[in-house]
């Protein structure tokens, strides 16, 4: 499996790989003693994954934030939030909010969203000031060891070789596979079915099968016009246009075969990195391509991004946003179970009061 730099690097890359695992072994082996780990106030738990890129974090986070609220819990996230700035908690300026943070927003209204690298430090200051929160979702949490958890879920993107990968620089794993051990449950996303071979090897890192797998579905399409409100249509409205697309997302190409699967023809692919703060110029390019098309295709992540620089009076063509939810089609109910009985667990009193490491 390819990494991020390229084959011929790899005199250097293999040392450096495992340079970089000896560290990671390193660090877990002190997290695994219990030392620099912090308790919060209220249960937490984790969504999060062993590579770099993608593996759909950020609509699995909303769906277990959804299980707790059908459940009657008040939950609040808590995230590093790429490019935000730290400590703004809930009452940031857009600008200044990272990709993820205005996604989840979006997505589910009044759940507050505490985005700052320090997470242990922000949760200290934002749980006594809301009394009412009883519950953490730590987006992204897996390798953020420091923040005490009660339950750790690791997605695996059935589209990526992850149980062939290797560590960084070489591959794409942030950590040995051998980590799997420690999550309470493994969540297979992007998935078409259920992967026997996938199960198999999924089982010998982690002890256990997949306790669910889930899907990315798209249940419709946002289009953004001259109109105050977005119109509802259906995804097939996609078919026989030509587009243009813009995806600053890790893993493009699930997205891309999601494209082309209704049928769109695209015309132009701007591109785009993840987590990309897109400004004026990148817009400027993107208006320039949308002549003679019948759409701009993005995704909800790059449009709370975009959407303060686009003038949607003047802009040419519709902006399509497709809206992404997790089909969890094996395992919803135990999955399900597992995150409400993690996040009823009793408080465990006033935070532990530490230095940071």
């Amino acid at each position: 499996m390819s990494g991020p730099l390229p084959a011929l690097l790899a005199p250097v890359t293999v040392p450096a790989s495992l340079l970089y695992g000896l560290a990671v072994r390193a660090r877990n082996a002190r997290f695994d003693r219990g030392r620099t780990v912090v308790p919060v106030t209220v249960p937490v738990i984790s969504v999060g994954n062993v590579t770099v890129g993608g593996t759909g974090k950020t609509p699995m986070v909303t769906w277990v934030t959804r299980r707790l609220l059908d459940a009657g819990m008040r939950p609040v996230i808590a995230m590093r939030g790429y490019g935000a700035r730290p400590g703004r908690g809930d009452e940031a300026d857009e600008a200044d909010e990272a990709d993820e943070v205005m996604e989840h927003r979006l997505r589910l209204g009044d759940v507050p969203v505490v985005a700052d690298p320090d997470r242990v430090a922000a949760l200290r200051s934002f749980l006594p000031e809301h009394a009412g929160i009883d519950c953490v979702v730590l987006d992204d949490g897996f390798q953020h060891r420091r923040l005490g958890r009660d339950l750790d879920l690791v997605l695996i993107d059935a589209t990526r070789d992850t149980m062939h990968d290797r560590l960084l620089p070489r591959g794409w794993l942030r950590e040995p596979l051998d980590s799997l051990e420690r999550a309470d449950a493994v969540i297979v996303t992007r998935a078409r079915g259920i992967d026997d071979r996938l199960a198999s090897a999924i089982e010998r890192r982690h002890g256990r099968p997949p306790l669910a797998w889930s899907r990315h579905a798209w249940t419709g399409l946002a289009l953004f016009d001259r109109r105050s409100d977005p119109d509802e249509v259906p995804v097939d409205w996609l078919d026989g246009k030509r587009i243009v697309t813009l995806l600053g997302v890790g893993n493009r190409a699930p997205v891309r075969d999601q494209i082309e699967a209704t049928g769109a023809v695209v015309a132009a692919d701007v591109p785009a990195r993840d987590h990309e703060r897109y400004d004026r110029a990148k817009i400027t390019l993107v208006r320039s391509l949308c002549d003679g098309v019948d759409a701009l295709v993005m995704t909800a992540k790059d449009w709370v991004k975009a959407r303060r620089l686009i003038d949607l009076e003047s802009w040419p063509v519709p902006i399509v946003v497709p809206q992404l939810e997790i089909d969890v089609f094996e395992g919803a109910g135990a999955l399900g179970t597992m995150i409400v009985d993690a996040a009823r667990a009793a408080n465990r009193g006033s935070v532990v009061d530490v230095q940071a490491h």
